[in-house]
């Protein structure tokens, strides 16, 4: 696959998430106020203008950033230099989120019992009676 397709595909997905989202905060923002209210009702099935406009927008907004060489051009150097990555196997991954799973352990158990040392004295220096 070229980069130039993984981009494609990368502003396709970018701009139906965007447009899901937006539809969310049209349906927000058109329900606060009666002028616009009939852009929050049903339309086709759970379909309402909101969801049209909110994909809407993004598909322009994706086209938009397609269409501009500047950053079409740094979208694809982004995903050459992503392929140039290499990236850890299944095992190594994992060597790795145990070894920080047990010193994220370590650490707070470490700094539990300073915090439970720290209390006791400062208690004592505080109320010498306890």
């Amino acid at each position: 696959m070229t980069n130039t397709r993984i981009v494609q595909i990368g502003l396709v997905v970018l701009a139906i998430l965007a447009g899901l989202f937006l539809e969310h905060v049209l349906l927000a923002g058109f329900g606060a106020w009666s002028v616009t209210q009939p852009l929050t009702r049903p339309l086709w099935n759970d379909w309402t203008w909101s969801s049209f406009i909110g994909l809407g927008i993004s598909v322009a907004a994706a086209i938009y950033l397609w269409v501009t060489p500047k950053t079409r051009d740094v979208a694809i150097d982004i995903v050459a230099e992503l392929r140039k990555v290499s990236w850890p196997s299944l095992p190594e991954t994992r060597a790795a989120t145990v070894a920080v799973i047990v010193a994220s352990l370590i650490a707070a158990a470490l700094l539990g019992l300073f915090d439970v040392c720290w209390q006791f004295l400062t208690d004592k220096i505080q109320n010498p009676s306890l």
